[in-house]
Protein backbone atom coordinates (compact mmCIF):
# COMPACT_ATOMS: atom_id res chain seq x y z
CA UNK A 1 0.00 0.00 0.00
CA UNK A 2 1.69 3.23 -0.86
CA UNK A 3 0.95 6.54 0.92
CA UNK A 4 -0.25 9.54 -1.07
CA UNK A 5 2.54 12.25 -0.34
CA UNK A 6 0.79 14.76 2.05
CA UNK A 7 0.77 18.54 1.08
CA UNK A 8 4.33 20.03 0.37
CA UNK A 9 5.70 22.60 3.66
CA UNK A 10 7.63 25.74 1.92
CA UNK A 11 11.15 25.57 1.71
CA UNK A 12 13.14 27.88 3.85
CA UNK A 13 14.85 28.98 1.17
CA UNK A 14 12.00 30.17 -0.46
CA UNK A 15 10.48 34.26 -0.05
CA UNK A 16 7.31 33.97 1.93
CA UNK A 17 4.56 35.71 0.10
CA UNK A 18 4.46 38.16 2.46
CA UNK A 19 7.41 39.37 1.04
CA UNK A 20 6.39 39.30 -2.77
CA UNK A 21 4.66 41.59 -5.04
CA UNK A 22 2.10 39.71 -6.10
CA UNK A 23 -0.62 41.90 -7.48
CA UNK A 24 -0.57 44.48 -10.76
CA UNK A 25 -1.50 46.89 -9.11
CA UNK A 26 1.43 46.65 -6.78
CA UNK A 27 4.06 46.83 -9.22
CA UNK A 28 2.37 50.29 -11.16
CA UNK A 29 2.58 51.46 -7.33
CA UNK A 30 6.17 51.19 -7.32
CA UNK A 31 6.52 51.57 -10.81
CA UNK A 32 5.00 55.11 -10.32
CA UNK A 33 7.77 55.75 -8.01
CA UNK A 34 10.51 58.18 -8.64
CA UNK A 35 13.11 56.00 -6.92
CA UNK A 36 14.87 54.12 -9.45
CA UNK A 37 17.93 52.71 -10.83
CA UNK A 38 19.69 50.54 -13.33
CA UNK A 39 23.23 48.16 -14.05
CA UNK A 40 24.13 47.25 -17.50
CA UNK A 41 21.90 43.90 -16.80
CA UNK A 42 18.95 45.06 -14.59
CA UNK A 43 17.01 47.87 -13.40
CA UNK A 44 15.21 48.51 -10.50
CA UNK A 45 11.96 50.46 -9.07
CA UNK A 46 11.73 51.04 -5.35
CA UNK A 47 9.39 52.69 -2.74
CA UNK A 48 10.07 53.17 0.86
CA UNK A 49 7.65 51.30 2.36
CA UNK A 50 6.77 49.87 6.31
CA UNK A 51 7.84 46.16 4.84
CA UNK A 52 10.09 44.47 2.17
CA UNK A 53 8.36 43.26 -1.32
CA UNK A 54 10.09 42.31 -3.70
CA UNK A 55 8.71 41.66 -7.48
CA UNK A 56 10.52 40.19 -10.52
CA UNK A 57 10.03 40.85 -14.01
CA UNK A 58 11.73 39.29 -17.14
CA UNK A 59 9.60 40.07 -20.00
CA UNK A 60 9.93 38.32 -23.73
CA UNK A 61 12.02 41.20 -25.10
CA UNK A 62 14.90 38.66 -22.31
CA UNK A 63 13.62 35.51 -23.66
CA UNK A 64 11.15 33.59 -25.76
CA UNK A 65 11.77 30.73 -23.80
CA UNK A 66 9.86 30.52 -20.05
CA UNK A 67 12.60 28.24 -18.95
CA UNK A 68 15.61 30.95 -19.42
CA UNK A 69 13.36 33.65 -17.81
CA UNK A 70 12.54 31.54 -15.08
CA UNK A 71 16.24 30.88 -14.39
CA UNK A 72 17.10 34.92 -14.30
CA UNK A 73 14.07 35.20 -11.59
CA UNK A 74 15.21 32.46 -9.19
CA UNK A 75 19.02 34.18 -9.62
CA UNK A 76 17.15 37.59 -8.84
CA UNK A 77 15.34 35.87 -6.09
CA UNK A 78 17.76 33.77 -4.51
CA UNK A 79 20.35 37.31 -4.27
CA UNK A 80 17.54 39.20 -2.58
CA UNK A 81 16.87 36.30 -0.22
CA UNK A 82 20.34 36.54 1.02
CA UNK A 83 20.61 40.17 0.97
CA UNK A 84 17.49 41.23 2.15
CA UNK A 85 18.64 41.92 5.26
CA UNK A 86 20.97 44.47 4.46
CA UNK A 87 17.99 46.91 3.43
CA UNK A 88 15.64 48.71 5.06
CA UNK A 89 11.64 47.94 4.67
CA UNK A 90 11.97 48.80 0.67
CA UNK A 91 8.72 47.49 -2.13
CA UNK A 92 11.33 46.78 -4.84
CA UNK A 93 11.12 45.34 -7.96
CA UNK A 94 13.59 44.62 -10.06
CA UNK A 95 13.60 43.84 -13.80
CA UNK A 96 15.74 42.09 -16.34
CA UNK A 97 16.98 43.79 -19.10
CA UNK A 98 17.55 41.94 -22.97
CA UNK A 99 21.24 41.85 -22.12
CA UNK A 100 20.96 39.59 -19.45
CA UNK A 101 20.64 36.34 -21.93
CA UNK A 102 23.62 36.61 -23.37
CA UNK A 103 25.65 37.09 -19.90
CA UNK A 104 26.73 34.47 -18.17
CA UNK A 105 25.70 33.67 -14.40
CA UNK A 106 29.11 34.69 -12.90
CA UNK A 107 28.22 38.20 -14.76
CA UNK A 108 24.34 38.42 -13.76
CA UNK A 109 25.81 37.69 -9.96
CA UNK A 110 28.21 41.03 -10.29
CA UNK A 111 25.60 42.92 -12.49
CA UNK A 112 22.68 41.91 -8.95
CA UNK A 113 25.56 42.96 -6.61
CA UNK A 114 26.31 46.19 -8.10
CA UNK A 115 22.85 46.64 -8.67
CA UNK A 116 22.45 45.88 -5.05
CA UNK A 117 25.14 48.23 -3.95
CA UNK A 118 22.90 51.30 -5.83
CA UNK A 119 19.92 49.99 -3.85
CA UNK A 120 21.51 50.33 -0.55
CA UNK A 121 22.96 53.67 -1.62
CA UNK A 122 19.47 55.17 -2.18
CA UNK A 123 18.02 53.98 0.49
CA UNK A 124 20.72 55.56 2.58
CA UNK A 125 20.04 58.95 0.67
CA UNK A 126 16.39 58.51 1.20
CA UNK A 127 16.54 58.18 5.02
CA UNK A 128 19.06 61.13 5.00
CA UNK A 129 16.74 63.02 3.17
CA UNK A 130 14.08 62.16 6.09
CA UNK A 131 16.27 63.11 8.75
CA UNK A 132 16.52 66.49 6.54
CA UNK A 133 13.11 67.14 6.16
CA UNK A 134 12.31 66.57 10.13
CA UNK A 135 15.08 68.73 11.23
CA UNK A 136 13.65 71.88 9.30
CA UNK A 137 10.38 71.07 10.10
CA UNK A 138 11.78 72.00 13.63
CA UNK A 139 12.90 75.12 12.91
Amino acid sequence: MSKKPGPQTPTPMRLPKSQRLARPSDYRRVYQSEYWGNTRLFSFNALPSDHAKLGVTVSKKVSKSAVKRNRIKRQIKEHYRTQQDFLAPTELVITAKPACLSADDGERRAALNELWSKVLKWRRWYERSLKTQDTSKQL
